[in-house]
């Protein structure tokens, strides 16, 4: 029921002149005139959309966004607001006018979904407040979205031009010193013209790379072959290698070969009371506290007292620019020992330093050997007691 406001107050007002010297009338105007406020702010808007269910149907993922505007109606008496919407997803984004909406008039809440990377069915809420008698609105949009064709390329993440790569690292990871390993990177031609495959760079003493097939024609997948002649590497523990792909179009790419080389100690199997057996003097070298670019130098024994030869296949360190090793030989002779120098040149600032030196071994039971050497530089020229 609608309340006429104005035309209350003048019918009382008449009412008032017409019988003021009623005392009755007098107490029934004063009630109407203390009811009359309450009446008039108990009008309030009203909002009423025209659905509030949107069904996009089948939209598809690579399409881009859709819209949909909820239409609605103030059939209050006084302006609606919109104070807020919010969406369940930030896949779902609204929009709506910020101004009042008066008595009788209309407006719209456009609601937007984003498809991407969202296949299959969905249904989102959006959440509209307002000054309305009911003051919590609630919408909804649903639908199903179709799945964007496979990029067939898509696993070719690496480019030389039209030339597609799947990878441009081999790993060969863990590998013995007899293996002679095959991998291969899956290729691609994207273009309209063959591409014919060439290899620079190659270090040939231990890597061999061929393409097959020689020449891809349109749209046609090949691979490139690697094969790691580990024998003929010569080296230990990490090791990693470069060699470039270039096409007869004039477009390259590098690509990175890496493994992890260890001892085979496979002959040993049975009998690795046989094997040779490293023994270090020690483990760790404590400098103790030393002045400011001072070399120092330190000596530690390595006795193999196994019954093969011991044979140092490797040393590392962790700066070379400051530690030098110089062991007395390579080869041990079963129940000998020989001499390791160690050569270190502190530099100039006050602290710890500590540096790792590794030996790789042909010693099963100890095929990696870390040996840790230091000290404290002062932070004055005067050596501490």
């Amino acid at each position: 029921m609608e309340v006429n406001t104005p035309a209350i107050y003048y019918f009382c007002i008449c009412f008032c002149v017409t019988n003021l010297n009623n005392s009755i009338m007098k107490r029934i105007i004063f009630l109407l005139f203390a009811f009359l406020p309450f009446l008039a702010f108990s009008q309030k808007a009203q909002i009423q959309f025209e659905s509030n269910v949107h069904n996009f149907g089948t939209v598809e993922e690579s399409g881009g966004n859709v819209t949909h505007d909820f239409v609605f109606r103030n059939t209050g008496q006084v302006p609606l607001i919109i104070s807020n919407v919010r969406t369940t997803c930030g896949c779902t984004t609204p929009e709506w006018s910020r101004q009042p909406i008066p008595p009788g008039a209309s407006g719209v809440i456009k609601v937007g979904f984003n498809p991407q990377n969202r296949p299959g069915n969905f249904t989102k809420g959006i959440t509209v407040n307002s000054n309305a008698e009911t003051p919590v609105s609630n919408l909804t949009i649903r639908g199903t979205v179709n799945r964007r064709p496979a990029d067939p390329y898509a696993s070719y993440t690496f480019s030389a031009g039209n030339l597609k790569l799947a990878a441009n690292t081999l790993n060969f990871g863990s590998v013995k010193n007899t293996d002679k390993p095959v991998k291969e990177i899956a290729v691609v031609n994207t273009g309209d013209k063959p591409i014919e495959l060439s290899f620079e760079n190659v270090p040939a003493a231990f890597l061999t790379v061929t393409s097959e097939p020689a020449v891809l024609e349109k749209n046609r997948p090949g691979r490139i072959r690697v094969t790691y002649d580990v024998p003929a590497r010569k080296e230990w523990g990490f090791v990693s290698d470069k060699f470039t792909v270039k096409t007869n179009v004039g477009t390259s790419h590098d690509v990175t070969v890496m493994a992890n080389i260890s001892e085979d100690f496979s002959e040993y199997v049975g009998r690795f009371d046989e094997a040779p057996k490293a023994v270090f003097s020690d483990r760790n070298a404590d400098l103790g506290t030393v002045e400011k670019n001072v070399l120092k130098k330190h000596e530690l024994y390595i006795e193999n007292t196994g019954k093969h030869d011991l044979i140092i296949r490797k040393i590392g360190i962790s700066d070379e620019s400051r530690v030098k090793v110089s062991p007395a030989k390579t080869v041990i002779k079963p129940g000998k020992k020989i001499k390791v120098e160690l050569s270190i040149q502190f530099d100039d600032k006050p602290g710890r330093k500590v540096y790792v030196v590794s030996f790789t071994l042909n010693d099963p039971a100890s095929s990696h050997v870390t040996y840790r050497i230091g000290g404290n530089v002062q932070s004055n020229n005067t050596t501490q007691p």
